[in-house]
């Protein structure tokens, strides 16, 4: 896939973005394959919530999402929906 900035025009980079939202939508289902595997190895109702991992990997994805310029309360919100979903 070329770079945004080497694109000749807006089919190209209509294209590039729905690449993309593809490659991130494998993604999500890919992650949601290890959610529904990770409840084996959680003994416990505290363990199948684990409110100390989810503040962990919201504050990690709020760090990330500012590493990359994104807006890390909008990828937190992403992200909170994910976990009760």
């Amino acid at each position: 896939m070329k770079e945004a900035k080497d694109c000749r025009d807006i089919q190209e980079i209509r294209e590039a973005i729905d690449e993309i939202d593809h490659q991130i939508l494998a993604s999500f289902g890919k992650r949601l394959e290890y959610v529904k595997e990770i409840v084996k190895f959680k003994t416990d109702p505290d363990g199948i919530v684990a409110r100390d991992r989810q503040l962990e990997l919201l504050q990690k994805r709020r760090e990330w999402a500012t590493e990359s310029g994104l807006d890390a309360d909008l990828f937190e919100e992403i992200y909170k929906m994910l976990i009760n979903w």
